[in-house]
Formats: C-alpha cells, sequence, structure tokens
C-alpha cells in the first residue's frame, strides 16, 4: 500500500501546471492592446505592386534601376505564363495527374483496376437502366461517355472511374420518365398495357435501329411494332428523349452550382438524411424488381403510396407467377451472395480481383437462355436486341419540360450529395483533397455532355468505388480503363446479350441493394451519438417508403431544418461553479469538488442566441437563477409601500430579522407571496430560500458561436433591467463574432466595462467590485444621520437593492 501510495504521489507530482499572471481582462481593454489594426489589415490584404509604388515611389533612377522596367516586364510575362498554366490545370485535372503518374508502380494497378470496375459495370449499367425505365443498352452508354468527360473536370483520384448508373438516381430518373410517358399517352388516347417490360416475339434488330435512328432525326417511316422492353418504337423515342431531357437540365444545373461555388449547399444534406433517403429508395427499387422475380404482370404505379400497391398488385396476381423466372432469380441471387460475401472476402488477402460475379451470370444466363430456348418455353422474358456502335449524337426535345424541371434539378442535387460524400470518404482514406465545386463542376458536366448521347444523370456508385479502391486503383486513368473496356462491348459484343433473361438483371440490382438494407443496423449507433439524427433517419425513411421518393426527400430536408430550431430552442441555461484550485467552471451535476458564492452565479448557454430562442433564453436565465426583474421590482414596490405606513423600528428590530421577496425558483412554492416582509422572531415562521437572488450574474458566452440583432437586444435588455433591480450582470468568454454583433447594436457603447474576456475573470471583477461597494458603504454608515426612522428606512432599501436579505 506504502508502494502504491509513493507511486501515486510520484504521478501527481509529475503532472504539468500552469501559473500565468496577468491582469482581469475587460474585452474592450483586450481588443485595444492586441487586435490588429483594421487599417493596416485591408492595406496587407489590397496591397499590390501598383498600390505599393504609389505609397513608397522609387528614388531617383540610376544606372542601375534603369533595366528595372526590363526586369518588372519579364516578371509579369512569367507570372500571366504562370498563372495560365496553373488555371489550365485547376480546370483539367487530370494534366496535373499525369505530371505527377509513376508509371512503373501506378500503371498496373490502374489497368487492373480499370478492368475490374469494367467488367462490373457492364451488367450493373444494364440493369439500372432497365430501373430507369429505358433499353439496357443506355446503360452502357452511361459507362463510357460521361465517364470521359468526368475523367477530364474531376477532381477525385480515386473514384472517378466508378461515375456512371446507380440505383436511387435510376429510380428517380425512371419515375419522371414513366410520368411523362404516361401524360404523353393519354394525350395520344392510347390504353397502356397491364404490362409494359413485356418482351414479344416481334422484336427484332430494325426495330432499335429505328428507334436511335428517330432520335437522330433521320427515321422515315414510323413503326408501331415492340421494341426490346415491349415498348412502340414511337414510346421507345419518347422515353429516350424525356430522360436526356432530364441529363441536360441537371448538367447545367450542376454545372451553374459548381461556378457559383455553392457546393457546400449538399452539406445540408447530413449523413443521416441520406442515410435515411437511400434505405428508403432502395425499398422502391427492390419493390420495382419483384415483378421481374416472380414473372408477373402488373401496370407500374405512380403518385404517393407506390409500395403498397404495388405489393396489393402483387398478391393479386401471385398464382400467376412464373415459377421458371422465380427459380432464376433465386439461384443467382444466392450464387451471387455467395460468391461476393464469402467467396471473395476469403482470397482478398491473396488475390485483389475479386470474382466478377455479376458478369459470370450475365454470361452463363444468356448462354443458357440461347440454347435452352427460355423465351419460347417458358415465356421467360429478355433483354432483347442490343445495337451495336455508339448513337449520333441528338439535342434533347424538352418536351413539356415546365413539369419536371424541377424534379431534374433535385435529381442533380440527389446525385451529387451522394457522390461528394463518396469522395469525401475516400479522400479522407487516402489522404489527399477533394473540391467540391470542381466536383460538381465535373459532374455536370459529364451529365450534360452524355445528354447528347442518349444518357440520363450520372452519380458515383458505392459498390463500383470499394470494388475499385480494393482492386488498387490508383489514379484517373482507370477511368479510361474501364470505359474502354466498355467502348468494346458497345461496338462488337452487344448484340450477344439479346437472350438475357431480365431476372438476372433483376438479381443483380436486388443483391446490390444489400449494402444499403444494412444502413438500418446503424440506428442503434445513431441513437447514442445523436437521438435528433436518429429521429431524421426514420422520418426520412419513412416518408421516401410510405409516399414517394421525391415527396420523402424535401419532407426530409425540411424535418432535418427543424430539428435544428428544435435544438436551439431545448437547449436550456445551466448554472455552472468553479471547480476548486482552477479557473475552470463547470456544471455541479457533473463534476465534484465544485464551489460557489451565494451572491455571484454563473451560467452558461451553448447554441447561438438569436431571434428563434431570444426569449426563451430570458426566461431560462430568470428560471434558473431565480431572479425575475418584474417580480422583484413589484416586491421592491410593496416594501416601500409598507414602509410608509408603519415605523422603519418596529419592521427591523435587530441583525436576526431577514426580509424576504419574491423570487422564481425552486423554492418558490415555499414563499407566502402576500407579504414581502417576514421575521424570524414574529408570529410567521420563516422559510429558507433554495435559490436566492444573487446580487451578481455572470453570463458565459464561450459557448455562444454568433448572435443576431435581436440576440443582441436580448443581452442589453437583461443587463439593464437587472440593474434597475440592483443585480449586476457581466458577460464573460465573448467571441470576437460575437463582440463585433454586440458593437453592432451598441451594446458595447454602454456596456463595455460589464464583457470580460473570461468567466474567470469575470468572476474576480464581481468580487472586488462587491469588496469595494462594501468599503464604500462602510463608510457611509459612519456619516448616516443620527435620525432611527430614516437609519431603518435606508438600511432596508439598501437590503432591497442589494438581495442579500
Amino acid at each position: 500500500m506504502e508502494d502504491g501510495s509513493l507511486h501515486n504521489e510520484v504521478k501527481i507530482s509529475e503532472t504539468p501546471s500552469i501559473q500565468v499572471n496577468r491582469p482581469v481582462y475587460r474585452m474592450s481593454a483586450l481588443r485595444d492592446q492586441f487586435l490588429k489594426s483594421y487599417i493596416y489589415t485591408a492595406c496587407v490584404m489590397t496591397c499590390n505592386i501598383g498600390i505599393y509604388s504609389l505609397m513608397f515611389p522609387a528614388p531617383s533612377a540610376t544606372q542601375a534601376q534603369a533595366r528595372e522596367p526590363e526586369r518588372e516586364a519579364r516578371a509579369s510575362l512569367l507570372l500571366r505564363q504562370r498563372t495560365r498554366q496553373t488555371d489550365v490545370h485547376e480546370c483539367f485535372s487530370f494534366l496535373r495527374m499525369f505530371r505527377k503518374y509513376q508509371w512503373r508502380s501506378d500503371l498496373i494497378n490502374d489497368l487492373i483496376s480499370g478492368l475490374t470496375v469494367g467488367i462490373m459495370q457492364l451488367p450493373q449499367g444494364m440493369a439500372y437502366a432497365m430501373l430507369a425505365e429505358l433499353p439496357p443498352v443506355v446503360g452502357l452508354y452511361m459507362s463510357f461517355f460521361p465517364v470521359i468527360i468526368y475523367f477530364l473536370f474531376g477532381t477525385s483520384r480515386r473514384y472517378t472511374m466508378c461515375a456512371g448508373t446507380v440505383a436511387v438516381v435510376s429510380l428517380m430518373t425512371g419515375a419522371i420518365v414513366a410520368q411523362e410517358t404516361e401524360a404523353w399517352k393519354a394525350g395520344r388516347s392510347v390504353i397502356p398495357a397491364v404490362e409494359m417490360n413485356a418482351t414479344t416475339t416481334t422484336t427484332a434488330a430494325p426495330i432499335m435501329s429505328t428507334v436511335f435512328a428517330a432520335l437522330d432525326g433521320n427515321a422515315t417511316t414510323t413503326t408501331k411494332a415492340a421494341t426490346t422492353t415491349g415498348y412502340d418504337a414511337e414510346e421507345e423515342v419518347f422515353r429516350i428523349k424525356i430522360a436526356t431531357t432530364v441529363a441536360f437540365i441537371t448538367g447545367l444545373a450542376q454545372i451553374a452550382m459548381g461556378l457559383c461555388r455553392i457546393g457546400f449547399l449538399t452539406t445540408y444534406m447530413g449523413d443521416a438524411l441520406v442515410s435515411g433517403f437511400t434505405t428508403g429508395a432502395a425499398v422502391h427499387v427492390f419493390t420495382s424488381q419483384v415483378k421481374y422475380a416472380l414473372g408477373v404482370k402488373i401496370p407500374r404505379f405512380e403518385g404517393n403510396f407506390q409500395v403498397g400497391e404495388t405489393y396489393i398488385a402483387v398478391f393479386k396476381v401471385i398464382a400467376k407467377t412464373n415459377i421458371a423466372e422465380l427459380v432464376i432469380t433465386l439461384i443467382c441471387i444466392i450464387f451471387i451472395y455467395v460468391v461476393k460475401e464469402h467467396v471473395n472476402s476469403r482470397i482478398k488477402a491473396k488475390c485483389r480481383i475479386p470474382i466478377p460475379v455479376e458478369l459470370i451470370v450475365v454470361i452463363a444466363g444468356t448462354l443458357a437462355s440461347q440454347y435452352g430456348n427460355f423465351r419460347s418455353m417458358w415465356g421467360i422474358r429478355t433483354v432483347g436486341y442490343i445495337p451495336a456502335g455508339l448513337p449520333a449524337p441528338s439535342v434533347p426535345s424538352f418536351t413539356n419540360v415546365n413539369n419536371y424541371g424541377f424534379q431534374s434539378v433535385v435529381v442533380g442535387i440527389v446525385a451529387f450529395a451522394q457522390s461528394v460524400s463518396l469522395a469525401a470518404l475516400m479522400a479522407k482514406k487516402h489522404h489527399y483533397d477533394i473540391d467540391a465545386n470542381k466536383e460538381l463542376i465535373g459532374y455536370g458536366a459529364g451529365t450534360f455532355f452524355g445528354s447528347f448521347f442518349s444518357c440520363y444523370p450520372i452519380a458515383a456508385s458505392v459498390s463500383r468505388s470499394s470494388v475499385q479502391d480494393a482492386a488498387g486503383g490508383r489514379t484517373q486513368l482507370a477511368s479510361l480503363v474501364s470505359a474502354l473496356l466498355v467502348l468494346v462491348v458497345i461496338l462488337f459484343i452487344g448484340p450477344l446479350f439479346k437472350e438475357l433473361p431480365s431476372c438476372c438483371l433483376s438479381a443483380i440490382i436486388m443483391v446490390a441493394l444489400r449494402s444499403m438494407f444494412l444502413q438500418v443496423l446503424e440506428l442503434k449507433k445513431m441513437y447514442r451519438v445523436s437521438p435528433y439524427d436518429c429521429v431524421i433517419w426514420i422520418v426520412t425513411f419513412l416518408s421516401v417508403v410510405v409516399l414517394n421518393v421525391d415527396l420523402g426527400l424535401y419532407i426530409g430536408i425540411v424535418f432535418s431544418f427543424f430539428t435544428v430550431v428544435v435544438r436551439s430552442q431545448m437547449t436550456s441555461v445551466k448554472t455552472v461553479e468553479n471547480l476548486v484550485d482552477t479557473d475552470i467552471y463547470k456544471s455541479s451535476k457533473l463534476y465534484d469538488k465544485t464551489e460557489s458564492r451565494s451572491d455571484i452565479r454563473v451560467v452558461t448557454y451553448n447554441t447561438p442566441l438569436y431571434y428563434a430562442n431570444g426569449d426563451l433564453f430570458m426566461k431560462n436565465v430568470y428560471r434558473t437563477t431565480g431572479a425575475h426583474p418584474e417580480k422583484l421590482r413589484k416586491a421592491l414596490k410593496r416594501i416601500q409601500r409598507s414602509t410608509k405606513v408603519q415605523n422603519a423600528q418596529d419592521v427591523i428590530v435587530d441583525p436576526s430579522m431577514v426580509v424576504e421577496l419574491e423570487i422564481v425558483g425552486p423554492g418558490a412554492a415555499n414563499h407566502d407571496s402576500s407579504n414581502g416582509v417576514k421575521t424570524m422572531n414574529g408570529s410567521t415562521p420563516a422559510q429558507s430560500l433554495e435559490t436566492p437572488a444573487p446580487s451578481t450574474l455572470i453570463i458565459d458566452c464561450s459557448s455562444i458561436p454568433f448572435v443576431d440583432n435581436v440576440g443582441a437586444k436580448v443581452l442589453k435588455q437583461m443587463i439593464d433591467d437587472y440593474k434597475g433591480v440592483g443585480i449586476t450582470v457581466y458577460l464573460g468568454g465573448v467571441r470576437d463574432e460575437v463582440w463585433r454583433a454586440l458593437e453592432g447594436a451598441e451594446v458595447t457603447a454602454k456596456h463595455a466595462p460589464s464583457i470580460y474576456l473570461t468567466v474567470y475573470d469575470a468572476v474576480q471583477a464581481a468580487q472586488e467590485d462587491q469588496r469595494k461597494d462594501k468599503h464604500l458603504e462602510e463608510m457611509n454608515s459612519k456619516h448616516t444621520n443620527s435620525d432611527p426612522e430614516a437609519t431603518a428606512h435606508d438600511q432596508l432599501l439598501t437590503r432591497v437593492e442589494s438581495h442579500q436579505v
């Protein structure tokens, strides 16, 4: 025990200590002594060569100075050249990447990761294109055109090659396409088929050629035959034009936001909001694939309550399930899950290239369907003909753009919010910086350029980004490798996937949604960290699932902003006390060894003080301190009236008598407010106060980040109101931002001596002021009038004003 105690003593003695000897600082004195001059700062910030030459003219020219203009011209030319070079590198980030590219170490990694992501992109692109109510080949186009453009402008080195089709953006685009298509068909008096996506045996290559020729404006005839997705060629053209118009608007909006440098707005979509939204959207995506997995034919539902209506329709036709499609879907789901979650995770240490299970499913499904005649024998739906070659550029049609223009901007915001959050995660993991505004421009340029080549908005994929990172991708060059692989498929291999069953692509989508559904498991941890974030997640998720994706997102954003206001409203004023032998003030409910003075009360408030919570802050201070100025003022008037009626000597007969004021606090309920003066020796029993009114109130402003005009007026009003009833108010720990607000509201002009650097400074100043007041009071008492009535009256007023009763 002795050794242990000695060891502890050694530890304590080795603890570093701080001893500071400085005066008590008022904020005004500190700023006058240490704050930089505004004139000097402005000169430093705005000074340039021309201003400098005007302020400090050069001496008379000499022979050595005769060549100075020539030197300045060369320096100016060199500066302009470097500026232009920097601007080019800032605009095209890949140039900077090639300057520092390590060809020996990075090239092999980029080739492997690019091929891996490209192989993974092929089946996912076709699957997500179907989710967007578009032909599967559109997903291949999106894996090539926008990726090339983003390679030129993007700043994130680690996940550029993963830009392309994603589930959430595909779902939102598909909702717009379906909405406008239904309106277009209603205008043409076309009765929609029960199942829009059913393939027919008349599907052939010339039909799809007609579709893309129509997009170019080169079609000479209009056909009513079914296309690869079951729509007639004219409807297929309309769907693609709507999707490209959405991409055009989305791209322009993203570029404009990036140029205006408002990419920071996406930070207001917090992690809880994005997680709840993507999980709810995953429910919609999964629900949209159920009909393909079961092989049933149901219409697509629009508006609110889509999920519920879809499952009701599915249960109505559940008896018509195509067993063959269901079996193929289950086999594909099990195979993909086992390989991705168990096989690839075990071989990760030995082989950084994961097994391309999605591509294996696509190839195996195509071969089995081709040689097993799945479509003719069991009526299994296939993706149909995929045209070879690149589409010719075409301008979006902007048909009824007023109906979905705002929705297109929302799609762009959601796509970028998901992408930039992933970029930030990768940048933090690999220790490099990204520019959110440049990323916004990069995604906008890729989406805008893709709109001329039958593409819809792009975003970054979490699953492909993770695979590319695990495969060892180093730079943006990997995006070129993946895009070239997709180009080969578009030019030569695409038509070979004609007999690929659609249920295989549905299985790929369903398994890819697993990571989104697993976000539900984060709720428990989220609740421990912040219950508000947990509520945001739940509200956003339920709104998206019960209503629809767009409306659910709006509700989630509004609710998240509402919680910010609620947090500032719910924050209460707390009393803090001094930790023994320190200058630190903490809550006595959380810390031991605190000490306080009954005549000095220190309160803290850890939220901004602004128009939404100014009144609540004032009420909380009144309740916490137990001193309400208006009630104290009324009590003072009652006492003054009572002294006029009775002799003051009868009121104060000995020093043990106590005058009690009506106050607000935990002990207020125990007081009889009918009589403002009570004596301990009288017939009325004395009652002790649990929260006596202090003579000095100190507000700790160190946790108040900013104050608006209303907040400044509230502080000014509190200082004046308390001064009227004899309570002195000090402000401690005022930030410079808060000082400027108080200065603008003319609070410092009158109350600057009451504002101190720290709470400890304010307490020391309050104690010194109290000692001075006490000394002055003692000096005055020696010259007091000998009249006992006047003496008693002065004593009473002194006690009331100082609240030391």
